[in-house]
């Protein structure tokens, strides 16, 4: 589950890490409190928010409600703001980056710091991978390890004690909330010397949600479907829009599966444009509205199809896919992996279609197969 800045903050103070204060400004809240200047943040489950005009600086209660009614309209990818907090403008001299993941491939969690803070982390790690240290954190925070990876940035001894402490911190805390990712974005170093937690980011397994207490301040009512997500609804499916500038497509026969699919696609590089759980029940009509619905999105030019039968048919399963592909298909690439009962009915029914297929294969090698389609 992905919380909001406001909600990632809180916990970050839950476990000792500063942070910069912020006011949620509800309807109720008394606006001749708010320090001014300020910055208004929009809260939403999106990044790319001070692209799209959500993080303003205003100066005074007039400018502030202005903005915020300006704030309150901007949508990112198709979903809309949860809220809005206004936050101390604070004497910021340098930015840094801190952040645990986990890496699904390694089956390691990681911990990335680097004091070249505040821009796209992944941007930076593919430029310029030897400005971010990594640490294997799987069994724990070392200490002493993370100060000798630390000595290229040639911190300051004062400086580095506090970063040092904030590491273990966000470690505790990755632990103990069940995190697969939690970051701070940018970890600044005010004027003072202190160090503080500027903007955060968290998500937590859902598989451990359980027995973790309800994080969220904001309700998560005002969120925007897409029209092809609620297209998927009404059939019973689970869609969800990802990345805009992915050109890939993937449908799956369960969450598991499908998350797995996902992650070996941007393992190998690519981009995922959805992600398409077909559910229970899978019929020759579901697997076709669910085909449908993937073809018919224009951003989409390759699709990969991973599913296993079970007690399911893959010839109905490959039939309906078939249909759909007939009347909506556009030449666009598909790669199919099925396996279960009927699996030679439905192969025979993807070769007719002239589809790409790995039977026997992993997911990995379908995933390569796709890719490598891309390039011929």
């Amino acid at each position: 589950m992905d919380y909001l800045e406001i909600e990632g903050k809180k916990q970050l103070d839950r476990f000792g890490i500063p942070i910069n204060d912020s006011i949620l400004l509800t309807e109720n809240v008394d606006l001749t409190k708010v320090p001014y200047p300020c910055v208004l943040k929009g809260q939403i489950l999106s990044g790319k928010r001070g692209k799209a005009g959500a993080v303003r600086v205003v100066k005074s209660e007039e400018e502030l409600k202005e903005v915020k009614e300006i704030i309150e309209k901007i949508t990112i990818n198709g979903k809309s703001m949860e809220g809005i907090i206004a936050c101390g403008f604070l004497p910021i001299v340098e930015e840094y980056y801190m952040g645990m993941t986990l890496d699904v491939k390694n089956r390691a969690m990681i911990m990335l710091f680097t004091p070249f803070g505040g821009m796209d982390i992944e941007e930076l790690a593919a430029t310029s991978p030897e400005k971010l240290m990594r640490l294997d954190c799987t069994e724990g925070f070392d200490e002493a390890t993370f100060r000798e990876s630390a000595k290229i940035f040639e911190l300051p001894d004062e400086r580095l004690n506090k970063i040092v402490d904030i590491a273990k911190k966000l470690s505790t805390a990755c632990f103990a909330l069940d995190s697969t990712t939690i970051e701070i974005n940018p970890l600044a170093v005010l004027e003072d010397g202190s160090v503080v937690a500027i903007d955060a980011k968290l998500v937590i397994d859902d598989n451990s949600l359980y027995r973790q207490e309800d994080y969220t301040l904001l309700p998560r009512t005002s969120q925007k479907k897409s029209l092809q997500e609620l297209d998927a609804t009404e059939h019973d499916l689970t869609y969800v829009e990802l990345d805009p500038n992915g050109n890939i497509g993937t449908m799956a026969g369960g969450a598991g599966i499908g998350m797995a699919t996902m992650d070996t696609i941007r393992h190998y590089g690519g981009k995922v444009n959805n992600f398409l759980d077909l559910g229970g029940g899978v019929t020759s009509e579901k697997t076709y509205q669910a085909m449908r619905i993937l073809l018919q999105n224009e951003t989409t030019d390759m699709i990969l199809v991973n599913v296993f039968g079970g007690i399911n048919n893959c010839a109905d399963m490959a039939d309906g896919i078939a249909r759909a592909y007939k009347e909506f298909g556009n030449n666009k690439k598909v790669v199919v992996k099925s396996r279960g009962f009927n699996q030679e009915q439905g192969w025979e029914i993807y070769e007719k279609l002239g589809f790409s297929q790995t039977k026997y294969g992993t997911t990995d090698e379908a995933v390569q197969l796709l890719l490598n389609m891309k390039e011929a």
